[in-house]
């Protein structure tokens, strides 16, 4: 579904795998930070 939707925004196949890569990335990132407790240093813009 979400893969049909970038499709239509012209990324061919490298671009889909380029853009998984990166949300791959944040999350584990995201993760990490979890599992290690580490407070956000500001406020979220929209809290």
């Amino acid at each position: 579904m979400h893969t049909s939707a970038v499709r239509k925004l012209g990324l061919d196949d490298e671009g889909v795998l380029e853009l998984m890569a990166v949300v791959d990335v944040f999350a584990g990132l995201n993760k990490l930070l979890d599992g290690l407790q580490v407070e956000m240093d500001e406020k979220p813009w929209y809290g």
